[in-house]
């Protein structure tokens, strides 16, 4: 547990591990960007829906350090027990598989999996339903597990 009567030096130590830790995440989207524009290029370097999709489900980001992953367990113990739930798959999984591993709402859990995608945890890939036209299910996977 973290100590409540940290010191000044501690507290100015942690705001800049956290910016160091917000600029590398940015300086990553950065660089996916210009994956991007180098994968696809166009006459105005834009991707359509369909291209945005299937590079997010091929996405090489790294993994997540060990001390983000100590950062959120001690910041977010519910998104933390997400994690875990998904750490013990070994595919792509759903909200829905998820909620019925963690006794929550598929709700929850969509949104616990989106917050985990966003801030570089997991991948994130929408796969067509078969048999319909506009029907997709979001599936989720650790960074670097069976790549």
């Amino acid at each position: 547990m973290v100590d409540p009567k940290l010191t000044p030096e501690v507290e100015v130590l942690k705001q800049i591990l956290n910016e160091i830790k917000r600029i590398s995440k940015r300086l990553l989207k950065i660089e996916d960007s210009l994956k991007v524009l180098n994968t696809y290029p166009g006459q105005n370097g834009h991707l359509n829906a369909e291209e945005r999709n299937n590079l997010k489900g091929t996405d090489n980001s790294t993994m997540p350090s060990s001390l983000d992953i100590l950062d959120l367990q001690e910041s977010r113990p519910g998104i933390f027990k997400t994690y875990r739930a998904i750490q013990k798959k070994e595919n792509w999984v759903t909200s829905t598989e998820i909620a019925d591993a963690t006794s929550r709402s598929r709700g929850l859990e969509s949104r616990y999996l989106n917050y985990l995608a966003d801030n570089g945890f997991l991948l994130k890939k929408r796969v067509k339903v078969p048999g319909e036209d506009k029907a997709t299910t979001v599936h989720y996977k650790i960074i670097g597990v069976g790549e």
